[in-house]
């Protein structure tokens, strides 16, 4: 990341230049400190020069008022500022400056209480159709061939929206139909075989894009007009466009479906169709999905199960064997 954009990125005032030399220390570390997490330190950055005068300080005032969970805000959210606030006073002590840590007992424990939105088949058909509908834009010539494409990829593989955005030729093969991720999450890499039917739309997208696999494996597979990563703001924005178009409107409390909900949308409806129609156990459904979408255990995995009450009959019926093989049967005499 060049000096420019950080700059850019962060507002002018007395504690910039230390929010950027932590960023910078974190990168030197080789982490991954990026996207959410850059803007979530950008958010402390301006809380703290508008609590300051001359001198970069973190009171603990403001880190008390930075640190206060926000009305409509996930506790996963919090807790995440609240990780990057104490990191970066943290970070402020070592180098002999003011800053007040957070004790850890601040925040509950975290309680997982997130209710992603699971699309419907109908709705994933008519968001489809909606952005196969997508007229040629001067502006972003790629975008009405990039986002049927990117779509059918989030809701066919489950891939994170990073995942997916900086996919290069390199990464996919349309011979074998397999998309290979590089270190994500948890420098995680992995292959994602995908249906036919995927990989042969892929092929007849990347004919229409005109990608040449030989000479430009490094290009990416779905650009932004500049030819680089399509932006996360972009990709956002589109998706809610065609969300719209489609007639998928906000819930009640007002918030649009995310990207990421198709990738629990994916999970669900996989696990659904591998405990129900392939008469697998979540015992072994559950290790085979956690691969696919590149979680490094079971527990993340399953806190994107989210099933409607007639599939729990499918748990039910799984430990049915065990519970019958271990405990034993007892007798009263009445």
């Amino acid at each position: 990341m060049s000096e420019n954009k950080l700059s850019i990125a962060f507002p002018a005032g007395t504690c910039t230049k230390v929010c950027l030399d932590f960023l910078r220390f974190k990168h030197s570390l080789g982490q991954k400190f990026e996207g959410s997490y850059i803007y979530c330190l950008r958010y402390i950055c301006q809380q703290m020069n508008q609590a300051v005068g001359d001198t970069p300080v973190l009171s603990k005032d403001t880190v008390l008022n930075i640190a206060q969970r926000r009305d409509g805000e996930a506790q996963g959210t919090q807790l995440n500022r609240i990780r990057i606030l104490r990191q970066l006073a943290e970070y402020m002590v070592s180098m002999d400056m003011e800053a007040y840590i957070l004790p850890g007992h601040f925040t509950q424990k975290y309680k997982y209480d997130f209710r992603p939105y699971i699309f419907s088949r109908e709705q994933i058909a008519d968001i489809l159709d909606a952005a196969d509908r997508m007229e040629y834009s001067l502006r972003s010539p790629y975008i009405h061939m990039v986002m049927p494409a990117i779509l059918r990829v989030f809701f066919g593989c489950g891939l994170r929206s990073s995942e997916a955005r900086q996919l290069k030729l390199c990464n996919v093969d349309l011979t074998n139909g397999v998309l290979t991720v590089e270190k994500s999450k948890n420098l995680v890499s992995r292959y994602v075989p995908m249906t036919e039917s995927l990989t042969a739309y892929l092929q007849r997208y990347a004919d229409a894009m005109g990608f040449n696999f030989t000479t430009n494996n490094d290009a990416y597979f779905f650009p932004s007009p500049s030819g680089g990563v399509i932006h996360e703001t972009t990709l956002r924005d589109r998706f809610r466009a065609i969300l719209l178009q489609a007639g998928v409107s906000a819930p009640d409390d007002g918030t649009f479906p995310r990207i990421h909900d198709m990738r629990h949308t994916f999970i669900v409806y996989s696990y659904a169709r591998m405990t129900g129609e392939l008469g697998l156990d979540l015992y072994t459904a559950m290790p085979i999905i956690a691969t696919y979408v590149g979680h490094t255990n079971i527990k993340d995995t399953e806190r994107y199960i989210h099933l409607p009450e007639f599939d729990y009959s499918n748990i039910t019926a799984a430990g049915a064997p065990f519970v019958d093989a271990c405990v034993p049967e007892v007798m009263f005499n009445v």
